[in-house]
């Protein structure tokens, strides 16, 4: 089903909100139901379509919505605000974390905030760093209405139309044509759950739930990182395999199974030779640990390293792209041992995100005594270009 576009979303003050803390647990229940259907809708996530859907400054509440230094909340903080969801304890203010319990347990419409107001616990409890993470593998996350084909990019192959250096006067222009393919992108459900008993939510403090939303996190994103990786390597069903190189092709001095920085500038340099430079290099933590050796371990007894070494016979080092932080290291713990796969960031893999696939799971949480937390995102990843990657083998 297409979502439908932005610009039709009223907005509208926190009052409408009203009906989801209703006493009557039938009627919040369905207040929290509408709101979700309404964010599938438009294809937004809680969080986005409460700060775009209400105006903390209409109605009766007026400017009351404002934090400590005065600033006027968003949306999303206006309804946690008035549904009484903290997200922290403040006892300054008199606010206490077993008020969100209370909520979640007394009204059901307003489990559809659950899944937000756990990652807010999160944010303020634990900030982790993803080692691993699609964000270093793609140009672009999207959204998607549905069924999206994988499209092909053809040249224009024409030699009278080649351009050398710059396109002749009343010459033609070289052209490159987007065409829509015959294959489907691959969407698949990333994430886990979390289900609580009635007893137990309501005994428990919401914050016991962060080791475990920790763990979820970082599990969803590995994930997301191997699906990732697979699309890079094998190709995405119309651009096919990346091609590999070895090491010993660009030096053929290297037989102990390590990095070298010369084969591995060769490389480099190839890629780059053919109109496709490499700024991100993904392995998996061998090799990241090999990459880091290989500008730490002394190579020979002066107790300098290969790279140290190329810059003793007058090779700058300040010149190597490699040096200078133009390639950057993406850990994934999908790559084969002893291979390396570069690519150009910017025009190769996209992620598409499905719309709405997040709301369902918050949906069946309201219809039931037990809330379910779960945190899923259905996920796709596509090539713009095929020929934008090439794997290193070091071990040959």
């Amino acid at each position: 089903m297409a979502t439908k576009p932005l610009s039709q979303v009223r907005r509208r003050g926190v009052e409408d909100l009203k009906p989801l803390i209703s006493t009557d647990s039938h009627a919040s229940a369905q207040a929290g139901r509408q709101l979700l259907s309404e964010a599938r809708d438009f294809g937004l996530n809680m969080r986005d379509f409460l700060d775009l859907a209400i105006n903390p400054q209409i109605g009766e509440a007026g400017n009351q919505f404002r934090d400590t230094d005065g600033n006027h909340l968003s949306g999303y903080e206006a309804t946690l605000a008035t549904l009484n969801l903290p997200v922290q304890d403040d006892f300054s203010r008199g606010i206490v974390l077993e008020a969100a319990s209370d909520t979640f347990q007394t009204f059901p419409g307003t489990r559809a905030m659950f899944p937000e107001v756990v990652d807010d616990l999160v944010r303020w409890k634990y900030r982790q760093e993803q080692l691993e993470n699609t964000a270093a593998l793609v140009s672009q996350s999207r959204t998607i209405n549905g069924v999206e084909m994988i499209t092909t990019v053809v040249d224009d192959k024409e030699d009278d139309y080649r351009v050398v250096a710059a396109v002749a006067e009343l010459g033609r222009v070289p052209v490159k044509t987007i065409r829509t393919g015959q294959t489907a992108v691959a969407i698949y459900k990333h994430g886990g759950g979390i289900r609580m008993s009635y007893e137990f939510q309501r005994r428990a403090r919401l914050d016991l739930l962060t080791p475990f939303q920790v763990r979820m996190a970082r599990e969803t994103e590995r994930s997301k990182v191997l699906s990732a990786t697979n699309v890079l390597i094998n190709g995405d069903g119309v651009n096919g395999v990346a091609p590999v190189v070895t090491q010993s092709s660009f030096d053929s001095a290297t037989v102990d199974s390590k990095i070298h920085y010369k084969g591995l500038l060769g490389w480099l340099l190839s890629r780059a030779k053919a109109g496709v430079p490499i700024d991100t290099v993904a392995g998996n933590w061998d090799s990241y640990l090999e990459w880091l050796l290989m500008f730490a371990i002394p190579t020979s007894s002066n107790n300098r390293t290969e790279a140290e070494n190329l810059a003793a016979t007058g090779f700058q080092m300040g010149g190597v792209p490699i040096l200078q932080g133009a390639v950057n290291f993406v850990l994934s713990s999908g790559v084969p041992d002893g291979r390396l796969v570069g690519f150009s960031k910017g025009d190769t893999l996209e992620e598409l995100i499905e719309a709405g696939s997040n709301i369902e799971e918050s949906e069946r949480a309201i219809q039931n005594q037990s809330i379910t937390f779960v945190k899923t995102e259905n996920s796709g990843y596509k090539l713009a270009f095929g020929d934008t990657r090439s794997i290193y083998n070091w071990k040959a």
